[in-house]
């Protein structure tokens, strides 16, 4: 190997979260190169010389699921994994960016798959792990971080809506199931929220509260 290629690459690789059918989701892509090519992963892009962060985390959504730069919601970093065994090419960092797309973000259904985010595995690299890792630092910055949280929430949601992704966001990080019985009066303390009739959703028994975002 030569002395160049002894440094380590940089690359960005995303975690792309959707909404869909009620749950939250993450969304992979077929690889189309070696190493595990055809095998589904976290879409990813090698860091260009001229290229900020957030721009390849873009570049990386867009070329691996055909996503539309208009539907991306929010991008945000997420971690950087430097174990030098974890990409068979050779050292290479990986600067892990949390993404979250339009519920109704249209994508290239030849390459791109959408799971639920509890269900992702068998991953190749160490997707599963970075997966692991970043539900759990989502998870711990939601209400801290507006943006990334109103994202995954939308303009209006309901309790139950919020108290299911939290489930699905510590299920998918091996945390043991929250509390959620006293998140109501949670968010109703929280300033940046107020209720609102929009988000009540229907269905048998008492309705749940409605928010939306100040």
């Amino acid at each position: 190997m030569s002395i160049e290629r002894q440094q380590p690459l940089v690359s960005i690789d995303t975690v792309p979260f959707i909404g869909r059918d009620g749950g939250l989701c993450v969304v992979t892509a077929e690889r189309a190169n070696e190493p595990f090519a055809g095998v589904q992963a976290l879409p990813g892009v090698l860091l260009l010389p001229s290229e900020r962060l957030a721009e390849a985390a873009l570049r990386a959504l867009t070329a691996k699921t055909g996503v539309g730069e208009g539907q991306v919601e929010h991008i945000g970093t997420a971690g950087v994994y430097d174990n030098p065994d974890r990409d068979p090419r050779g050292p290479t960092i990986s600067i892990v960016h949390t993404a979250v797309l339009q519920p109704d973000a249209r994508l290239d259904e030849t390459r791109a798959k959408v799971t639920p985010v509890g269900q992702v595995s068998g991953l190749p690299f160490d997707h599963d792990t970075i997966i692991r890792r970043t539900t759990g630092t989502v998870l711990d910055a939601l209400w801290v971080d507006q943006p990334l949280t109103k994202a995954l929430l939308g303009k209006h949601f309901t309790t139950a809506q919020a108290a299911r992704i939290i489930r699905s966001l510590a299920a998918a990080a091996g945390r043991s199931e929250p509390d959620s019985s006293n998140l109501g009066r949670m968010l109703a303390r929280n300033p940046a929220l107020f209720k609102s009739s929009e988000a009540v959703a229907a269905g048998r028994g008492r309705p749940a509260a409605g928010w939306s975002w100040t």
